[in-house]
């Protein structure tokens, strides 16, 4: 993956405003979310007239990651080489809400931003007044990134952004720092299981199948995976490497999904994944 040196939009330094702690797979997830980014608008803005940046759960714009200071989701977006035309940041957290607004506002005012305050789930009717329109001599292309770390988003919400033309990179990084932990979305938390795979679990659950949170979690990332491409999108997956202590999982599983809308040949050689473990379709 051959990128420009990134250089930071929003200083990466204590501001008094609220810096929340990066995940264990964070610096793993950022290197990933640069390498779409470069791909999605160096191939798209030659296709289309506007394109559209989409976080489903946006934080601050900075992380602390071993005391230090790092850009988050955001700032990636805004350090692009290829800039988007617009940018819409979700997040529930409202002191993260509240410091996001504050540095875009004082580091990027010269930028399209919608702030959302809001969860995935709440904040998805509301983005359809957000989204422009796609038309013969104004095409649309919009981008979510959506970084999976719970089940709390129903399949019902991706299932509307399919409706409204959004392509997606979806990262799945469950944090789970306890053996075994895979029991309690299997059996605590069944119900949003089911409304996260948006339909019941027990359709694929067969008895001894899964043994280790690693499992549990390659099982799942496949059935989500194939439940984003029923809903038509052209899809390529792939499971990454992480470091990781011995409870938590091995890989995290990266998925970019282009609704049908774009052509097939369109799609061309622009996917290239980095440093797979496997690749599946």
């Amino acid at each position: 993956m051959n990128l420009e040196k990134f250089n930071p939009v929003i200083p990466e330094c204590e501001d008094g405003f609220v810096i929340e702690d990066a995940d264990p797979y964070f610096v793993e997830k950022s290197r990933i979310l640069k390498h779409y980014l470069h791909i999605f608008t160096s191939t798209m803005q030659r296709k289309f007239n506007y394109l559209v940046y989409l976080d489903l759960s946006s934080g601050s714009g900075l992380k602390l990651l071993n005391n230090k200071i790092i850009s988050g989701s955001p700032a990636i977006a805004f350090a692009n080489t290829h800039s988007f035309s617009k940018y819409i940041f979700c997040e529930e957290n409202q002191s993260q809400c509240d410091a996001l607004r504050v540095r875009i506002n004082k580091y990027c005012r010269h930028e399209n931003v919608t702030i959302l305050n809001g969860s995935p789930n709440n904040v998805i009717e509301r983005l359809t007044y957000y989204l422009p329109d796609s038309s013969k001599g104004h095409r649309v292309s919009t981008l979510c990134v959506i970084d999976i770390k719970t089940l709390d988003t129903d399949f019902e919400t991706i299932r509307v952004l399919s409706e409204l033309g959004v392509n997606l990179l979806v990262i799945q990084n469950f944090i789970w720092a306890d053996e075994n932990v895979y029991l309690q979305f299997t059996e605590e938390q069944r119900e949003k299981l089911n409304d996260f795979l948006g339909e019941p679990w027990s359709k694929y659950e067969k008895e001894g199948d899964t043994s280790s949170n690693e499992q549990f979690f390659r099982q799942l990332a496949k059935i989500y995976h194939n439940k984003l491409r029923s809903l038509g999108y052209i899809s390529k997956g792939s499971f990454y490497p992480v470091e990781s202590d011995d409870n938590e999982l091995q890989h995290i599983f990266v998925g970019y999904y282009f609704h049908t809308r774009i052509t097939s040949n369109e799609q061309g050689e622009e996917i290239k994944p980095i440093s797979q473990v496997r690749l599946f379709e």
